[in-house]
């Protein structure tokens, strides 16, 4: 895919990606008629804007609605190339919404969506302090404040290995009342 530069773009194509941005179901004639062009016009743009991959249409998540609550785990991990096969299964992972590899302190961070405290623990312990090389961890609890709603990706057509590590996983053995696993609750839709 080739580079798209910020000059490439002209004012009718960040019209078109804000009212996207604002509602991402409005029809192609009344997003022409708010950008002032035709709807074949506005299609053909919308289509050039998706192809060079500089937009995705997509619904985003409340995760508030959902009654969980976020945090980031930041990571300094000694040599990030030995964790190669973990970071594609953290990227994989659906309690992971955001993976960050980035430069200062901490060199790994993940934003991550949980119910109850002590399942932001047990996914600590069975996934981030398993990782090669760990110096150390800090964990934030947040809330976001901009944007409401965020690309959160619950996906139940691929099989994750995490299901049945979550089945097996000690710490869910040890405590009394687990909350579980978010991907229990997706796939077998409890509330």
């Amino acid at each position: 895919m080739t580079q798209v530069h910020i000059e490439d773009l002209d004012s009718i194509d960040w019209k078109i990606v804000n009212e996207l941005l604002r509602d991402g179901r409005v029809s192609l004639v009344e997003l022409g008629r708010k950008v002032g062009l035709s709807h074949p016009s506005v299609k053909v743009r919308l289509s050039k804007l998706i192809k060079r991959g500089l937009i995705k249409v997509q619904a985003n998540i409340n995760v508030t609605k959902l009654g969980l609550n976020l945090a980031l785990i930041n990571v300094e991990v000694e040599d990030l190339s030995l964790i190669n096969n973990e970071l594609e299964t953290l990227r994989r992972c659906l309690r992971v919404i955001l993976l960050m590899i980035k430069s200062g302190n901490y060199n790994l961070t993940l934003l991550t969506a949980y119910r109850d405290v002590r399942e932001l623990e047990a996914f600590i312990e069975r996934r981030i302090r398993r990782l090669p090389k760990v110096k150390r961890i800090s964990v934030e609890t947040i809330r976001i404040a901009k944007p409401i709603f965020i690309p959160w990706l619950i996906s139940l057509e691929n099989n994750f290995n995490c299901v049945n590590e979550c089945e097996n996983c000690n710490l869910r053995k040890r405590i009394v009342v687990c909350p579980g696993c978010i991907i229990r609750i997706v796939a077998r839709g409890d509330k």
